[in-house]
Order: structure tokens, then sequence, then C-alpha cells
């Protein structure tokens, strides 16, 4: 048999994935960790907006992007929050596209990290 990308020589029937088929299995991947949303089949259209504007992408490119209206990428996908603002209140700067957490970067020391985590070594 051959590899997935491989139609010609694939055996098995392909068919198109149901909707919900395709919505009870995000449910129950979701459910898992006790996560519960409201719209199961578009929990990734909101982690796409978010990702468009961590690297600054204004709202008309992610509204292209994710082929949205206004109405929909206002009601359902964008915060409320105005980034740039947000992220020069944080002390961030706002002309830059990209930024990092200065204590991200600390490595703290082993005696530290066995005192908060004490199965570390496990």
């Amino acid at each position: 048999m051959g590899n997935a990308t491989d139609r010609t020589t694939r055996t098995e029937p392909i068919c198109e994935w149901s909707y919900s088929s395709h919505r009870e299995s995000i449910g129950k991947t979701l459910s898992s960790p006790g996560i519960w949303p409201n719209k199961k089949t578009h929990i990734n259209c909101g982690l796409s907006d978010r990702m468009a504007g961590n690297v600054s992408a204004n709202v008309d490119q992610t509204r292209r992007q994710g082929r949205w209206n206004n109405v929909a990428i206002n009601g359902a996908y964008l915060t409320n929050l105005p980034r740039e603002l947000v992220r020069s209140m944080a002390g961030f700067p706002t002309y830059d596209r990209f930024f990092y957490l200065a204590h991200a970067a600390l490595n703290p020391p082993t005696s530290l990290s066995k005192k908060l985590f004490p199965a570390i070594d496990e």
C-alpha cells in the first residue's frame, strides 16, 4: 500500500469527514482536560486570529485570511482588547512586531525547581 498522499495506490475508500463526527471528535479531545468550548469546530478560528495578532497583522489581513466578514470577525474572533495599547502599557515597544518575556529566558537553579516541582526528576 502506498503512503497517505499517494492516491493512485491507496486501497481504502476516501470519504469526507462528517460535520457531526468532526464536532464529536474535537469535543472528546477537549473535554478530556476539562475544556468545554461553546463552538467546538470553530475553536481554531479564534486561535488563528490571536496568532495573527501576535505578529502584528492588521484586522483586514486577519479577516481576509479567515474569509470572515466584519460582523463575524468582530463578534466572534477578535478580542476586545486593543493590542498595541496593551503591549505599550506592559512596557513592550509597539513598533516591534515581536516581543518576549524576559523571565521566560531565565534558567532557575535546580534547587528551586525541585522545591516547586518535587517530582521533577521522575
